[in-house]
């Protein structure tokens, strides 16, 4: 798995999704999403689910690259008017051009809450999945949580991936797997690695940190 990952990293796929997405924070923020047809059409470039669990993994699109059969996240492109939604979660360059978001899956968490997984950019390409809470009555997200994200470089990987399952009482559980490698000799035959496991919970527009597991090895 490692070996692959810091393959991926050296021998990026020719793609307009493979370039430098160094971001510049944008501090203000924009609630473009004024009328209810304009609700309605973000919503859509989501599609909804109810089958849980939910697995979330960026590997293939590392190893593959985005355009890749085996990639199930790459999800729909997102206009560029509708960008400014997401400025109070992370930052970007509005004025880039290389950057792209990607509207995935969506689930209902509460009559006033869609969590809205979409795919956003990372060190190299839109690399990473983020679960975004979105507010039906003010028509903003409210909160967000990197769920995945793949990347190798020079010897260094990195990944994360999630299960998203449904639990009595109107919840969710998510669980976070990640794991890091890094060269300890010039020639990449030794790595240095360390796993981790996070869980949290997800009920109407806050997610709580309930437990971490990690290792070495």
């Amino acid at each position: 798995m490692w070996v692959l990952l810091l393959l991926a990293g050296c021998n990026q796929v020719t793609n307009p999704e493979y370039k430098s997405t160094a971001t510049n924070p944008v501090t203000r923020r924009n609630n473009i999403l004024q009328s209810p047809e304009q609700v309605r059409t973000f919503l859509n470039l989501y599609v909804p689910t109810d089958t849980f669990p939910i697995n979330i993994s960026t590997k293939a699109g590392e190893w593959e690259g985005p355009e890749s059969a085996n990639f199930k996240w790459r999800g729909s492109m997102i206009p560029r008017v509708f960008w400014p939604v997401f400025i109070s979660q992370i930052a970007y360059d509005p004025l880039a051009e290389d950057i792209l978001f990607f509207a995935t899956k969506s689930f209902r968490v509460s009559n006033a809450t869609w969590a809205l997984l979409t795919r956003v950019p990372g060190e190299y390409w839109s690399s990473q999945v983020y679960l975004f809470l979105f507010n039906t009555q003010t028509h903003q997200i409210t909160n967000g949580l990197r769920v995945a994200e793949a990347w190798g470089d020079a010897g260094d990987s990195f990944y994360m991936e999630a299960t998203i399952d449904k639990v009595p009482g109107n919840e969710f559980r998510i669980i976070l797997s990640q794991g890091e490698c890094h060269p300890v000799d010039e020639n990449y035959e030794q790595f240095t690695c360390a796993d981790s496991v996070k869980t949290y919970s997800l009920q109407n527009q806050a997610f709580r940190f309930i437990s971490v597991t990690s290792k070495k090895k």
